[in-house]
């Protein structure tokens, strides 16, 4: 990689580590962050808008009120950041898929790859490990 290479891959992972940050501070969407044909891919869901995904966040972070996604390892190459993250919290708020607050903490690894376009994310793909997550939530045995 030559030195243009590395500034926009450094400069790339920092849109990422602000989109995390505000997510998890803020409890929504970090909407200034996004392109406005911005696309989530949440693995299993259909392709989400940012409408859409507003509110799939907010039903995340009503069910699991002091969600975090913490990462454990970030990188960039081109326009794609990938990261290996995490997912913890506590389920003491609304039902989520359908369970009332369990009180149970969830810890859970998952995968993501971030495009960025003109500074700002255009595409998002996760793939959280959603077993662990039911499991710890008792869901599934």
């Amino acid at each position: 990689m030559n030195q243009n290479e590395n500034q926009l891959s450094a400069a790339n992972i920092e849109i990422v580590r602000r989109y995390f940050q505000e997510l998890d501070s803020k409890q929504q969407v970090p909407e200034h962050l996004l392109t406005p044909d911005f696309i989530f891919h949440a693995a299993g869901f259909p392709p989400m808008d940012i409408a859409a995904d507003r509110e799939f966040t907010a039903m995340f972070f009503n069910s699991i009120p002091d969600l975090k996604h913490p990462y454990d390892e970030i990188f960039a190459s081109g326009d794609l950041v990938c990261y290996r993250g995490r997912y913890n919290g506590t389920h003491t708020g609304a039902p989520f898929m359908g369970r009332p607050a369990t009180g149970n903490r969830i810890d859970a690894t998952g995968i993501g790859v971030v495009r960025i376009a003109d500074g700002k994310i255009a595409e998002l793909w996760i793939s959280p490990d959603r077993m662990t997550i039911m499991q710890q939530l008792g869901i599934v045995a």
